[in-house]
């Protein structure tokens, strides 16, 4: 029977048991990097959804995310993690998973087999004509995220879907279909392993492209963050000594001033500027701040 590539068994899984603990792990991580180089082939496409993605964020529209189980986790971490690396707006983000926050503890999994619930779940999401929303699927035919999109394209959303089967319902409805190749699973079936490492590598490829071409990422920092812990607040003083040469006295100074805004910082150090004037300059450049640079 000629079963999808998530569905199928890793021939070298066969004798695993008998196997010492080291060679099994070096089977695992290799599996782990061949689903990684899959990625390569994907980089055509995965640039256009980088492009379609940064013209919604110019534009001020709203990123979607949606998935089900290990899948929707992928989703589910980048759509948490961009607004504290690259400052994308808290407000605009909006993420659809199966059985909502409710089942993110145990991952129920009769939730993803509810495509109307992926329906209902678009309608809510405020998404519309102008937003995007990125959807990961390992077999790229989970009902519920299936229900996303057909509420994305009633609703004139764009949508990005990723993949790792070839020629599945998402990928043909999606705008930027993203099809990941990676080999089958040593545990047949479990998309947690290689096939979500691609994801997650495919998702960090895109959204690390769109805030290098918006300014968020520049000569190596992350420009756009807020700096709200002691962490964060150690960092944007390198960031504020690398990018102006200032004491680290002046980076903490204008800092605070900044209210731990390290674009607007850098401003107010390299220009001389207030914390207002800085930031009307920055809003007049859309937020970049390598032409300062």
């Amino acid at each position: 029977m000629n079963l999808p590539t998530t569905e199928d068994r890793d021939p070298i899984s066969i004798g695993l048991s008998k196997k010492s603990d080291e060679d099994v792990l070096s089977l695992l991580l290799q599996r782990q990097k061949d689903a990684l180089n899959a990625t390569e082939t994907a980089i055509p496409e995965i640039a256009k959804a980088a492009e379609a993605l940064q013209t919604v964020t110019v534009s001020g529209g709203k990123i979607g995310y949606a998935g089900a189980g290990s899948a929707g986790l992928t989703a589910l971490a980048d759509c948490l993690e961009l607004p504290g690396t690259f400052g994308f707006p808290v407000e605009r983000m909006r993420m659809l998973y199966a059985g909502g926050a409710a089942n993110l503890l145990h991952l129920a999994g009769t939730y993803e087999d509810d495509e109307e619930a992926g329906f209902a779940d678009f309608q809510k999401s405020g998404l519309g004509e102008g937003d995007i929303l990125i959807a990961v699927s390992a077999s790229g035919s989970t009902p519920y995220t299936l229900g996303t999109f057909r509420g994305a394209q009633a609703a004139r959303t764009k949508t990005v879907a990723l993949a790792n089967n070839p020629d599945t319902p998402l990928l043909r409805q999606a705008d930027f279909p993203i099809f990941l190749k990676t080999p089958p699973e040593i545990i047949a079936g479990s998309t947690r392993l290689g096939a979500a490492s691609a994801q997650k590598a495919a998702l960090n490829m895109i959204s690390t492209l769109v805030a290098l071409r918006l300014g968020h990422a520049v000569r190596g920092h992350m420009v756009n963050l807020v700096a709200d812990n002691e962490k964060l607040r150690q960092r944007a003083y390198r960031i504020l000594q690398d990018l102006t040469g200032c004491t680290a006295e002046t980076a903490a100074e204008k800092l605070q001033q900044a209210q731990g805004r390290v674009k607007v910082a850098v401003l107010m150090i390299r220009e001389g500027l207030d914390a207002e004037s800085a930031e009307m300059s920055l809003n007049e450049h859309s937020g970049n701040l390598r032409p300062f640079l």
